[in-house]
């Protein structure tokens, strides 16, 4: 069968994909994946075709408008995100904060028309490609809206491929429990606005499968699903990192300690130099300390951090599954593949949240079952940073922990085990 992904334009959104599209080209079916070329991250076509993938361009930066590029700026620590804690109680408001920065970001990245009538950018080339190329499957990335209609003009069957916390999910089902109120205030979907005038444009409707897929296929921890009404499929999230070459400095295990220092590659392009981590405070913290951290930071936090300790070692970028196998601990901003990789590895993880999806959710869950530490995000102090550090190095329940979530993330079905479920469900599907 041919079979269509579909990912936001982000680097961060491609690397999920990569082990079932894999797994999917290896069983001997067709694959390709289609994004636009991103104001945020440029590269993400060709990071595509660097996992051997087949890529399909759907628009370059130029289509999208200037509010885009002005929005992924200089980051601010107040910037709003689609971040909220889906444990949190429906009376909360964070959820319907998120419902609305939602429905702002979609414009942005889906504009409408230039003029009226005219062609709207990357909508309409995914649809032209689907009807073109006649996929049987589109998987879609939960931001990539398009794809759902452009799977029910070309008859495919549809799924999501969720990546994090089901937010949107979530977020859907308490919006419909808030129409269905007689009390509530709310007399239609919020999400109408924007989503309803695309719909019409190709004769189609607003409903749960426009949103939500025809079923899901879920990567996260089976502990992290929320309890939605949905027909989800968990696949286990093997940690695909990027291509590079092995370096030298890695081929032999560290004298000492090693500790990894990631703070994310999207978060650096999206915030810029904030990261409202204590970098230089937290790297004297740590100088005295018979450790070797290795830290991924580009020239500009480079600058800004300024003499570095001999024990610390740099690099912009180096592919986790490179380096964390010999490495004792990491620190990161709870990005769903940096915690994925640290699953894999068995390392334990110090967990400093950067909130932009479900940051917050995991960072408890590493805690709670013992894997590692959260710190937090709203009060970072380097005294007890280091203290947390010294803590992952020194205690050996660390890695009783890693291990019960290893065995977590083994239970369930690899990608080359869900492809048969894949090609019935397309069967029955489209």
């Amino acid at each position: 069968m041919r079979v269509l992904f579909t990912i936001f334009p982000a680097t961060a959104h491609l690397y999920p994909i990569v082990p079932l599209a894999w797994a999917l080209q290896s069983a001997g079916h067709e694959v390709v994946v289609a994004s636009h070329a991103g104001v945020v991250d440029p590269g993400v076509i060709a990071n595509i075709s660097a996992a051997g993938l087949t890529a399909v361009p759907l628009g370059a930066p130029e289509e999208l408008p200037e509010a885009l590029s002005k929005n992924t700026g200089e980051g601010k620590p107040d910037r709003p995100t689609l971040s909220f804690d889906a444990c949190e109680p429906e009376e909360s408001q964070g959820w319907r904060t998120a419902r609305s920065v939602f429905a702002g970001m979609f414009r942005m990245h889906y504009p409408e028309p230039a003029e009226p009538g005219g062609r709207r950018p990357v909508l309409d080339n995914l649809v032209d490609f689907a009807r073109a190329w006649k996929p049987d499957l589109v998987l879609w990335d939960p931001l990539m809206l398009p794809a759902p209609i452009a799977a029910r003009l070309c008859g495919a069957a549809h799924a999501r491929l969720v990546w994090g916390t089901d937010n949107i999910a979530v977020i859907h089902e308490r919006t419909k429990r808030e129409l269905a109120d007689p009390d509530a205030e709310l007399t239609e979907h919020p999400w109408l606005g924007w989503y309803g005038p695309i719909l019409e444009r190709y004769g189609l409707e607003f409903s749960d499968e426009m949103l939500l897929g025809q079923w899901t296929l879920d990567l996260t921890q089976s502990r992290m699903q929320q309890r939605l009404d949905l027909t989800r499929v968990p696949v286990r999230r093997v940690p695909y990192t990027g291509a590079a070459s092995f370096p030298a400095w890695l081929h032999e295990r560290p004298e000492r300690p090693r500790v990894v220092l990631t703070l994310g590659v999207s978060r650096r392009k999206i915030f810029g130099k904030y990261s409202g981590f204590p970098m230089r405070e937290f790297f004297e913290s740590v100088s005295a300390l018979d450790i070797e951290v290795v830290a991924t930071l580009n020239s500009e936090q480079l600058a800004a951090v300024g003499a570095l300790p001999d024990n610390v070692h740099t690099v912009e970028y180096v592919p986790l599954n490179q380096v964390l196998p010999t490495s004792s601990a990491v620190i990161h901003h709870g990005g769903g593949g940096t915690f994925a990789s640290a699953v894999a590895f068995q390392v334990p993880q110090l967990v400093v949240p950067l909130p932009m999806w479900d940051e917050m959710v995991t960072g408890r869950y590493v805690e709670d079952m013992g894997a590692g530490l959260v710190a937090d995000p709203e009060a970072l102090d380097v005294a007890v940073l280091h203290k947390q550090l010294v803590q992952l190095l020194e205690d050996p329940s660390f890695s009783l922990g890693t291990r019960r979530l290893y065995d977590e993330m083994l239970a369930a079905p690899a990608p080359k085990d869900v492809v048969p479920l894949l090609e019935r469900l397309t069967a029955e599907r489209r």
